[in-house]
């Protein structure tokens, strides 16, 4: 009979590591090669804006860029709110290719944007990096009084991604958008290393919290 527990016991023990096991290898293939885990990379101007577009409402502000990674997390956009005349209403980000094609038009309560300074909205949008895109930054709803957009010379302040800035359908010469682009990309080979450490140890853990290698050896000295 005790040999008949004891071999229970260590098929129950066995069940409990081999599940341990799959989780720590399915959080390991979600580190590598999925990649839920993702690191964040900012690029944006090394100058404060100088100057301001007219008002973003029937007339938008178009930002020419190329990105430097490919997915597009947030895009820091910097508005002037006239003394809070223009506190209200919807901005749009509206993407479109390097044809013209629009792919994406992404809504932002104006209310609840920084007057001055950057507030990054969220996009999430898949790109190519080193293609061409356009972004338009217009209003609606907004009574009497559209927002502004800050911008400032190009030369030298970045960021690198921005080229030709318009407004209307004219461009603005030596300008860029106060924009800043917030990018999702992989893991390097160090932090793939970090995390699959953490879910070694937190295995490890577990298995030692759970009695699995304390009651596995038990277990095994009962049997001999």
């Amino acid at each position: 009979m005790d040999n008949l527990h004891n071999t229970d016991n260590k098929k129950k023990i066995s069940l409990r590591v081999a599940v341990i096991l799959v989780c720590m290898a399915a959080g390991w293939l979600l580190v590598f090669p999925v990649g839920i885990i993702r690191d964040t990379k900012i690029s944006r101007t090394a100058a404060d804006y100088s100057m301001n577009t007219g008002p973003v409402g029937e007339v938008a502000a178009i930002q020419e860029f190329v990105p430097a990674y490919d997915r597009l997390q947030s895009l820091g956009v910097d508005i002037g709110k006239l003394d809070g005349k223009a506190d209200q209403g919807t901005l749009y980000l509206e993407f479109f290719d390097a044809d013209l094609n629009a792919f994406a038009s992404i809504p932002y309560d104006i209310h609840e944007m920084n007057d001055g300074t950057l507030t990054d909205i969220p996009v999430n949008l898949k790109l190519k990096a080193g293609e061409r895109y356009y972004v338009s930054v217009r209003s609606e709803d907004t009574g009497d009084t559209p927002p502004i957009l800050h911008y400032r010379s190009k030369s030298g302040n970045g960021p690198a991604e921005n080229l030709n800035f318009y407004y209307g359908p004219g461009v603005i010469e030596d300008a860029s958008a106060n924009i800043r682009y917030t990018y999702e990309i992989p893991l390097n080979p160090g932090q793939i290393l970090f995390y699959d450490s953490l879910i070694l140890l937190a295995g490890v853990v577990l298995m030692w919290m759970t009695g699995s290698f304390r009651n596995y050896n038990s277990e095994e000295n009962k049997g001999i």
